[in-house]
């Protein structure tokens, strides 16, 4: 395995060609929190003005796209953080278990990174490819020890129907896109509908989006469901329910000459979370406690936010076979937040040492690009990296879902897609917001005398974890 040096190639704004050559009623991306998703009776969105490319899609840098063959006619080297990525390979790209040896490492994020971190360091028994989840797969994407796409014969054209926030989630500081992902998580709100409906007015999408146009009318909200329940029922189970969409869309990096760049979204996170804590708006459930998963199914949330895969799964509205349902089930909506965000995925990327290049992009092309293969996942209830197969998805009524009571959820879902932005995303973001969230949490309860103690407080953390000086 050797290193080879970056090569890229310009991506220019072609979602909307993509788009409109589709023969179908477009979705508005750029539709406020006030104009969400249709409902279960209106499954085919319409647009009020032209689809445009997210702005993130200009600006990469043009170089020459390599022709590579494989150095040898040994085994492909594939590292993944959990089983999902090499059964789409097997399934798509045709490669049976004699043809890789895989390092899996079931989803032990830590584990995972160190692994990595060890092969990568020598390339002793490194990756050819291998998967990150969005938790950390800058560090990587970032680093010299991912080798550009075009390195591996990948044209920025062959990506030109991928959603924007994904392929500048994937680039360096020199704007090369190193990696590529098959499916988008954007983010929207799922409610009960008849809790939503006892406690807010209304079950139907487009009249609650209005319940969460903004961070105000959230709150507003919180304040209703909870004084019309006497308490008994919460808006969110607890802060850390909008912590990532009200932070990850601040528009600014986490690190600023050195220091932590408290811009006006921290700051008024901090309050913000206070506001909900002390009202007693929220359960205090932290997000992923037994608590907080445990009122998924009793009623007494509202709102749970998420990507399509999150409700699918962890929300267990459809999980699959073998697995338990939610036995509410069915009583689901979806509506847009008041951001537009992404939260999750995968991204598969060739490290510096590989040495099979034309396999690795033959199977990237399979998973990530071939659009039969993304359309045979979209058919199975993937949210798909692919803008023109989600906007015909998106205006298809096969798409309204019963576990979702019979709505289609893909317009929301599209819209946040193209207006999610990974621009301001860097190593280390992970780390950055789990102090963040913790150090929050106890300024919320009232711990901290004042904003500045709670400053010191996250300082002297991301000090100790060295991640400031």
């Amino acid at each position: 395995m050797k290193k080879n040096k970056l090569t890229a190639l310009l991506l220019s704004s072609v979602l909307v060609l993509s788009i409109a050559s589709c023969d179908m009623p477009l979705v508005d991306p750029s539709a406020t929190s006030e104009s969400a998703t249709a409902s279960s009776t209106d499954t085919k969105p319409t647009a009020s003005e032209t689809t445009e490319a997210p702005p993130d899609l200009e600006g990469y840098k043009e170089l020459t796209v390599a022709e590579v063959t494989d150095q040898d006619d040994g085994k492909i080297t594939i590292y993944a953080h959990n089983s999902e990525f090499i059964g789409l390979a097997e399934k798509y790209a045709g490669i049976k278990s004699e043809d890789y040896d895989l390092v899996e490492l079931s989803n032990n994020n830590k584990a995972y990174q160190e692994k990595l971190d060890a092969v990568l360091s020598d390339g002793n028994n490194a990756p050819d490819i291998f998967t990150c989840d969005a938790a950390y797969a800058r560090k990587y994407l970032a680093s010299d020890n991912t080798i550009a796409v075009n390195d591996l014969g990948i044209d920025y054209a062959e990506c030109k129907n991928m959603f924007g926030y994904t392929l500048r989630f994937a680039s360096d500081s020199n704007n090369v896109i190193k990696g590529l992902s098959w499916k988008a998580a954007p983010c929207g709100v799922f409610y009960e509908r008849s809790v939503a409906e006892q406690y807010l007015g209304t079950s139907d999408p487009n009249e609650l989006a209005k319940s969460f146009a903004t961070w105000d009318a959230v709150l507003e909200s919180a304040r209703k469901v909870n004084t019309a329940s006497n308490g008994k029922v919460k808006l969110i189970g607890g802060f850390t329910e909008v912590f990532d969409p009200y932070v990850d869309t601040r528009g600014s990096k986490w690190i600023m000459d050195g220091t932590v760049n408290y811009d006006t979204s921290l700051e008024n996170f901090f309050d913000y979370a206070k506001t909900l804590y002390q009202e007693n708006l929220t359960f205090k459930a932290e997000q992923w406690s037994k608590q907080w998963t445990t009122k998924m199914s009793d009623r007494t949330v509202v709102s749970y936010w998420g990507s399509l895969q999150f409700a699918k799964y962890q929300l267990a509205l459809n999980p699959g076979e073998g697995t338990t349902v939610n036995p509410t089930s069915g009583d689901w909506g979806l509506t847009t937040a008041p951001v537009n965000y992404f939260n999750g995925g995968s991204w598969v990327m060739a490290s510096k040492y590989c040495d099979k290049k034309a396999t690795s992009a033959d199977i990237m092309r399979a998973v990530c690009i071939n659009e039969d293969n993304l359309k045979d996942m979209l058919n199975n209830g993937e949210f798909v990296n692919n803008v023109k197969l989600i906007t015909q998805a998106a205006a298809d009524d096969k798409f309204a879902l019963e576990w979702l009571g019979g709505q289609n959820p893909y317009p929301v879902l599209l819209s946040s897609a193209l207006n999610a932005d990974a621009s301001y995303m860097e190593p280390g973001d992970d780390d950055y917001k789990q102090i963040f969230k913790a150090v929050c949490g106890t300024y919320a309860s009232g711990s901290f005398k004042d904003l500045k103690e709670a400053k010191a407080a996250m300082d002297k953390q991301l000090k100790e974890k060295g991640l400031i000086k």
